[in-house]
């Protein structure tokens, strides 16, 4: 069977990270050779085009570790350093998006060349530099029948920052200036980042209002978020056509109250006979609107194996369907207790990646 040479669609990779230099994690080597398509073998396409699958995933695996690594940085420090931080998690982001994307372009512009008269004997290099040039600008590079182009984020404006007893918190909102393409017109997506370098969960109230309306045809978009100890949540995502521009943006959180104490005698534990996959209770509504957060519940076990009973939720996500889904996941798992009926708790965190 032979197998079949696509086109490649540029994925937008969305990871916080810092200066190159400054991280211990392993980048991959972007530096790919194309095969012309008009003198390349069957296999030589088919190897590049192996090849670029693996360099996504390996971008993806590059991204989400710097992405720890600067959240790790940012904890405690003052909001010079935070934004020295911010600042080269969009850079590090741009070059390595911008360098796959020019890369995908040019491999994609080969593939009609070589299905034009099947390639050749042997691949000369394709020239990629225009390719990797035009990714850099989204304006050169609209985004057709709604595909997501090469990520350009930009630091739109930035909320003063929060001094709490243990830590901070500040926020910022940026812009995604790739096109997108939002039913028969080009929209940006704006998200707003909250960062939490305090020791305390906060409960996050967030909004952006437009001087015109989303695209969904409203002027204000709000959402509340739990920004847990010690992370960045992006809490609010909105999209608008190019050129309504947001007017005000701001987020307003409160340190979350702690829990009063679980008494459990020392003596009992609990043990997972069978766990489950959260990603199975990922409620795709929460998804589609890119909710995320931790959920704590409370349970109650016996003795002998068997599904927790009188599940409920205690320390809420502030998403309802965050917090249902979490509720489904522990009533799916099996647990033992070591003691007779006796309460406890769990905490779930629903995390995109």
């Amino acid at each position: 069977m032979r197998a079949t040479i696509w086109s490649l669609a540029a994925l937008a990779l969305l990871g916080s990270a810092h200066a190159a230099a400054q991280s211990q994690c392993a980048a991959p080597d972007l530096s790919l050779t194309i095969p012309d398509g008009a003198t390349a073998t069957e296999a030589q396409m088919l190897d590049a085009q192996r090849r670029l699958v693996e360099l996504d995933d390996e971008l993806g695996e590059y991204l989400r570790c710097v992405r720890g690594e600067a959240s790790q940085l940012g904890v405690g420090k003052g909001q010079e350093e935070r934004t020295r931080l911010a600042e080269a998690y969009i850079e590090s982001h741009n070059s390595s998006t911008i360098q796959l994307t020019g890369l995908l372009d040019c491999f994609n512009a080969q593939v009609p060349r070589f299905q034009e008269n099947g390639g050749g004997s042997g691949a000369q290099p394709a020239d990629c530099s225009t390719f990797i040039a035009a990714a850099a600008d989204p304006q050169s590079r609209p985004a057709p029948g709604g595909t997501q182009q090469v990520s350009t984020l930009v630091r739109e404006a930035e909320g003063p920052s929060t001094q709490l007893e243990d830590g901070a918190w500040g926020f910022m909102l940026i812009r995604d200036d790739a096109a997108r393409r939002c039913g028969t017109q080009p929209c940006l997506l704006r998200t707003v980042v909250v960062t939490n370098t305090s020791a305390s969960d906060l409960e996050c109230t967030t909004y952006i209002q437009y001087d015109g309306a989303d695209v969904d045809g409203q002027q204000r978009v709000e959402r509340r978020a739990l920004v847990s100890a010690g992370t960045r949540h992006p809490v609010l995502s909105s999209l608008a056509p190019i050129g309504v521009n947001a007017s005000v943006f701001d987020s307003q959180c409160s340190v979350r109250a702690p829990l009063p104490e679980l008494k459990v005698p020392p003596k009992c534990k609990y043990e997972v006979v069978k766990s489950v996959n959260i990603s199975d209770y990922y409620p795709a509504a929460a998804r589609e609107r890119d909710e995320q957060g931790a959920v704590i519940v409370e349970f109650s076990l016996r003795s002998r194996a068997g599904n927790p009973t009188d599940v409920k939720v205690v320390a809420s996500s502030l998403s309802p369907d965050l917090d249902r889904g979490a509720i489904e996941a522990v009533q799916a798992m099996e647990m033992s207790s070591s003691c007779g009926r006796q309460r406890y708790r769990l905490r779930l965190n629903f995390q995109l990646e």
